[in-house]
């Protein structure tokens, strides 16, 4: 936790070399991300010393380690949590660091986390808390004004009672989860500083408690991890290394006048092209989260639910004719920086819709979706 600085009674001046002062603004950046403002290179040299009579340093310095990797040390989690290995301290927080990045940033679906998401997240916070060793009314009062947007004064004043407050005002939000009445974009970071400042019983009981929720908190850890860094959490293939299992064969899907033909390159990337054939268009797409984007656009807009979609790769419309009856639609969509437009009947954009659909529930492809899942998260 960072106190006022005027709060310090001795000033220390040393000298460092530029490694340690690269290391010191990697750190400086991991605190600043999670309370929303800037903190100065000496706040966190500050920090790690005080730690360090904590018996924290060590994970405050694997911590910032990871992170200097955090596609590996996502990979090497992710390889723990198949294996059923216990995580460090410092894996849950890089974790964390990362669902943070996952709720807090847009994506081209604005329903990505879900509320039920939220909610689990929210449960998930109730039990780091459980494993607290002492009070912590200042995390408390941190808790409540980032997940309500408005500071619960009682959680500072309340005392002993505190520890009551919290958790009551926690299940409301989980309630309006559930009712479909709100979003906390902010519960990333509760979850971020609970797993990087709560002293806590011990590692064991953290793996323990977390565990059922790691599933959720790395799909969505994955998903910042895609936002943030631009790239997808998989070990990259030695180019000499002999392939392993060849990618599978995909035979394409036809509805009407329009084809969907896909593949899997030797990486695990799904690669799709429509074939238009009134159009006469070959039209590509990747990497996943485009295909995933474009598989959303074209469903939701096929079912009416909104007229336009603006989203991280595409730009939709749907056009009413004035004259007929019944009414023409008609469907177009560009991708953003093409400069291309592409119209559709109903009658086209339906069967697109029907494709599409097929092609992400054929058998042959669930083992390469499951794998993008876990590589790009919720997107």
């Amino acid at each position: 936790m960072f106190k006022d600085r005027k709060s310090q009674q001795q000033t220390l001046s040393i000298r460092v070399s530029e490694e340690v002062r690269a290391f010191l603004e990697r750190a400086r950046k991991q605190f600043s991300d999670s309370r929303g403002s800037n903190v100065s290179i000496s706040d966190v040299a500050k920090v790690l010393l005080e730690t360090a009579i904590d018996s924290r340093l060590d994970d405050r310095l694997e911590t910032v380690d990871l992170l200097s990797d955090p596609t590996a040390a996502l990979f090497a989690i992710r390889k723990k949590w198949e294996d059923d290995q216990p995580l460090t301290r410092a894996e849950w927080i890089v974790l964390g660091h990362y669902v943070q990045s996952g709720c807090e940033h847009l994506s081209s679906d604005p329903e990505l986390p879900t509320r039920q998401s939220f909610a689990q997240l929210l449960e998930a916070l109730l039990a780091i808390r459980e494993l607290r060793r002492h009070p912590a009314l200042e995390l408390d009062h941190f808790y409540v004004s980032n997940l309500s947007g408005w500071s619960d004064h009682r959680v500072l004043t309340a005392g002993p009672q505190a520890a009551e407050i919290l958790p009551a005002v926690v299940r409301r939000m989980i309630q309006d989860l559930e009712n479909g009445t709100a979003r906390h974009p902010f519960v990333g970071r509760t979850i971020y500083v609970a797993l990087r400042d709560e002293q806590l019983e011990s590692v064991d009981s953290l793996n323990r408690v977390l565990w059922p929720f790691l599933p959720l908190l790395y799909r969505i850890a994955a998903r910042g991890h895609w936002l943030v860094e631009h790239r997808p959490i998989r070990q990259k293939r030695n180019p000499r290394a002999p392939l392993g299992a060849f990618p599978p064969v995909v035979t394409p899907v036809e509805m009407d006048d329009v084809t969907v033909s896909s593949s899997v390159n030797d990486e695990g990337e799904l690669n799709i092209l429509l074939t238009l054939k009134s159009n006469r268009v070959l039209y590509p797409l990747g990497p996943f989260p485009q295909i995933r984007e474009f598989h959303s656009m074209v469903t939701t807009m096929a079912l009416g639910d909104t007229a336009t979609w603006d989203g991280q790769y595409f730009f939709a419309e749907t056009n009413v004719s004035a004259t007929g009856e019944p009414p023409l639609f008609t469907f177009a969509f560009r991708e953003f920086g093409k400069g291309v437009e592409i119209e559709f009947s109903e009658k086209q954009w339906n069967a697109l819709r029907i494709a599409l659909d097929q092609v992400m529930s054929l058998p042959e492809l669930k083992q390469t979706l499951n794998e993008l899942a876990l590589a790009y998260g919720d997107v």
